[in-house]
């Protein structure tokens, strides 16, 4: 149900919902005033209807007293009439003198014009009347006239206009909510093949682009302006690769004839002042070469040119890289521990990985003063596989913390040691190819270093045949 979250948190589902939101508040507005202009239609004419027979009333009693407004009464009570017609006349004491109820309605006051009541209860009341509404009129002589309709169907015609209209509301609001949910699933669908693309090319994968679709819409013309971007990003990242290649040729081929040179005078050399200047030159002859090489390295992983992604034991890397690290780390006085959990695998390019562990571990063994200790282990991390290396060096400051993945930066207690600045570089760069969370954190003393995968993989049939591992480069 991951894709469903990732809808209701989309901005095209909120925008849908918004204008739901807005047009179901339109609708219910234009709904109830159609409920109250028919509800209060239907009233005025019940009530114009009453004052119709009051006038008539008036008039009989206008011309024939007391005794013309009860033949009046007593014509209009029909017993074939289902109109739900009240009438009611009684005396100056609340006597009834003609009419279809049997006494006066409580609590309606004399001074009262429109009354609503209920006569259910009512003595003598019409069985088939419940709620009445009915106007009132006192007569010269002091007798009271009721006269009025039964409202239950007029109430019962507002329940059902009403609870049409609620209806109504909650099919439009439905309807507005499933067009959110699939206009919003089709968005985010465009949306997350562009994220995904995104994501492959951020790994190194330059070939991906992201698919069009409908090419005469926003997300179809952006999706071309991207591809139009990937593909110049391509050609210049094609360029920097023949570039870099040309001067790899270009540089390291003199630098190591002239290494080669200051061995060879090295040899013809007896003066020892003289034999140390070029032993100086001659380390700082490796040193640049070291130095380019990992340059070089750091620009092709992070440009993703490597991309032999293939199943990779975790355990089996660990054991070559710790197998070669090992003795150098007992030569300097060290404790050294090496476990590795079976059975994790991960994609990745071998060469990259082992270069980024064997860095680590390159820089725990210098770092850490004589009898410390230097761990690598490979362990499952919420489900991920990773691998720790930590030591008991002087650590890092939580503010360098992501500086010293930058290029070429030392901290000022590290720039006695030898070095170039790029080991961590190398790993950060390996890191972003494969898609891996790098943490470091402190060790209380020392430093640890967690490299983790983003997924674990099941260890497939055939195995990868090792490879040679290579030299690492110290920070």
């Amino acid at each position: 149900m991951g894709w469903l979250k990732r809808l209701v948190r989309s901005i095209t589902f909120r925008l849908a919902l918004l204008y739901t939101a807005i047009f179901a508040v339109s609708v219910s507005g234009l709904f109830y005033f159609v409920f109250w202009t028919t509800s209060g239609f239907a009233q005025r004419q019940l009530e114009a209807a009453i004052q119709a027979e009051i006038a008539g009333f008036q008039d009989s009693y206008d011309r024939s007293g007391t005794a013309g407004l009860v033949m009046a009464i007593n014509r209009r009570l029909d017993p074939s009439r289902r109109d739900g017609a009240i009438y009611l006349l009684v005396d100056q004491v609340g006597t009834p003198i003609a009419g279809n109820l049997g006494s006066w309605p409580r609590r309606v006051a004399v001074d009262d014009l429109w009354v609503n009541f209920n006569i259910r209860d009512m003595e003598g009341a019409p069985e088939e009347i419940a709620e009445a509404r009915a106007l009132q009129f006192l007569t010269r002589d002091g007798f009271r006239l009721m006269v009025g309709r039964d409202i239950r169907e007029s109430q019962q015609f507002r329940r059902q206009l009403l609870q049409s209209l609620n209806v109504g509301l909650a099919v439009t609001v439905f309807l507005g909510l499933l067009g959110g949910f699939v206009f919003g699933r089709g968005v985010m669908r465009r949306i997350e093949g562009i994220t995904s693309t995104c994501r492959s090319i951020m790994s190194g994968d330059l070939t991906r682009r992201v698919p069009v679709g409908n090419a005469n819409d926003e997300l179809g013309r952006l999706a071309q302006n991207i591809n139009s971007m990937l593909d110049q990003i391509e050609r210049l990242m094609r360029g920097m690769q023949q570039v870099s290649d040309n001067v790899a040729h270009d540089l390291r081929t003199p630098l190591t004839r002239l290494r080669s040179r200051l061995e060879a005078a090295l040899r013809k050399l007896e003066d020892p002042q003289q034999i140390d200047v070029i032993e100086s030159a001659i380390a700082d002859a490796d040193q640049l070469l070291a130095t380019f090489s990992a340059l070089l390295r750091i620009a092709r992983a992070e440009a993703g040119l490597q991309r032999n992604f293939i199943p990779l034991n975790l355990a089996a890397i660990g054991e070559d890289v710790a197998e070669m690290y090992g003795p150098l780390a007992e030569e300097k006085g060290l404790s050294f521990t090496a476990q590795f959990e079976p059975g994790l695998w991960a994609k990745g390019e071998r060469n990259l990985i082992a270069q980024a562990l064997a860095n680590l571990l390159d820089n725990a063994i210098k770092y850490s003063p004589e009898g410390g200790a230097v761990t690598v282990v490979s362990v499952l991390l919420k489900g991920k596989p990773a691998f720790l290396v930590s030591d008991t060096g002087p650590g890092i400051p939580d503010e360098f913390k992501s500086k010293v993945l930058e290029r070429l930066f030392r901290m000022e207690q590290s720039r006695t040691s030898p070095g170039s600045g790029l080991g961590l570089s190398l790993v950060q760069a390996v890191a972003r190819s494969h898609n891996l969370e790098i943490k470091l954190e402190d060790n209380h003393p020392g430093l640890r270093v967690t490299l983790t995968f983003s997924e674990a993989l099941l260890a497939p049939v055939k195995i990868e045949t090792p490879t040679s591992l290579p030299d690492a480069q110290a920070a």
